[in-house]
């Protein structure tokens, strides 16, 4: 398995835990854990994810759409 390292992580703060996301890969891995899996921002973030994991499109857009959700839900 290839890691698409984002050349910034996404760090996600919750209460007194933060959660650093540093690939597509990893992200799929804290989606997957996410309690509101119906979004459209979920939903294409999830997509974005496997699309890169794929090597269908390049990380910096996983991170773009991952980002949209860590920021509705956190």
């Amino acid at each position: 398995m290839l890691a698409n390292h984002w050349k910034e992580p996404v760090v996600i703060r919750d209460g007194r835990m933060q959660i650093s996301l540093a690939t597509p890969e990893q992200a799929i891995n804290w989606l997957a854990h996410e309690r509101d899996q119906n979004s459209g921002k979920w939903r294409k973030a999830w997509q974005t994810c496997r699309a890169v994991h794929e090597g269908k499109l390049p990380p910096e857009e996983a991170r773009s759409a991952v980002l949209l959700v860590a920021q509705s839900t956190h």
